[in-house]
């Protein structure tokens, strides 16, 4: 299997040394250039041809959302944005997700113990970016002629949150009572699996990336969310401390699809996660009431308590719901 090519972009050259030498631990993955701002990024992917990107938000130059809509409308690489001001509530994650972004992490502030968790997690994440197929998002970008992409500020709003709360992979959350948005971007072989107690008005969601936590159970305990079986066991027992009764959940699931890299077609990773989730949800007597599951697209997806509907979108499918 060829290696992953990544380029790493951020303006501290210890951050950037730190992630080189740190992702090239893994086999599967090659630094194959790093950036100091997006301006310099531009010109080392039409070099260097990148499979995925790692994506600083606060540079000199270019920032990173200009980086995202400039790079987006010319040719859409997987990109995982890494920084201090990224979080699942904040409106620059949303603003990157929207601008093609596929995954995010916040970066750590502890010491070794945190750069080794973050490695860990950013070599699964480059892995399953690099399945994803983001070719749609040309289309809906700007000319590429444009030096910036208006409206993009210069200045990233550090303290904007959102109404919308974004699920990177691994990522799962119970709400009740709130009128927060549950919201998954692009899933390709993960599935977004939405457990409902409309009695109780609760709702969870989980960004599920791999089928079992025996590949990992030290990642396990610290992103339940990523394998089908925690993110089931987490959530119902969480849904259950809220009150939640075991007859009255239920469940609806989209994602699982066969992606455009040969990792997803040689592990049949979509497929795998699809079976897995079924199982996991039988063990807790938990019913599917419906699925979009499968193909070859991609799909973003969002909940919202107070509706028991499940919605998707594609750019070229449109918006439905099941």
């Amino acid at each position: 299997m060829n290696k992953i090519k990544v380029l790493v972009v951020d303006d501290q050259p210890i951050v950037l040394q730190i992630l080189q030498k740190g992702l090239e631990q893994d086999p599967f993955i090659q630094v194959v250039g790093t950036a100091t701002d997006g301006l310099i990024a531009l010109s080392k992917v039409k070099m260097l041809d990148p499979d995925v990107i790692l994506l600083d938000m606060e540079m000199p130059n270019m920032n990173g959302l200009q980086f995202l809509h400039k790079q987006m409308s010319v040719k859409p690489i997987p990109t995982i944005v890494l920084s201090s001001v990224t979080n699942k509530e904040s409106q620059v994650t949303l603003d990157a997700f929207n601008a093609g972004a596929v995954d995010f992490l916040s970066k750590p502030t502890g010491g070794p113990a945190a750069i080794n968790v973050l490695l860990r997690q950013l070599f699964v994440k480059i892995k399953v970016a690099a399945t994803k197929d983001v070719s749609y998002l040309v289309q809906n970008k700007l000319n590429s002629n444009n030096a910036l992409a208006p409206n993009v500020s210069h200045k990233i709003d550090r303290t904007a949150i959102t109404d919308q709360v974004i699920l990177g992979m691994g990522v799962y959350e119970v709400i009740k009572d709130s009128n927060k948005v549950l919201k998954i971007f692009a899933l390709g072989s993960c599935i977004g699996l939405a457990m409902y107690a409309p009695n109780k008005n609760v709702i969870a969601m989980a960004h599920v990336v791999l089928p079992s936590s025996s590949s990992d159970l030290e990642k396990a305990k610290q992103l339940p969310g990523y394998f089908a079986d925690t993110a089931i066991k987490t959530m119902f027992e969480k849904m259950q401390s809220m009150g939640c009764v075991k007859g009255e959940i239920f469940a609806k699931l989209a994602g699982g699809a066969k992606t455009r890299a040969d990792i997803a077609d040689f592990f049949g990773i979509g497929q795998r996660n699809h079976l897995a989730i079924k199982a996991g949800l039988t063990k807790y007597g938990i019913k599917i009431e419906s699925e979009d599951v499968g193909g070859e697209i991609s799909r973003t997806v969002y909940v919202k308590l107070g509706s028991t509907d499940y919605n998707l979108h594609h750019p070229e499918k449109g918006v439905w719901k099941i």
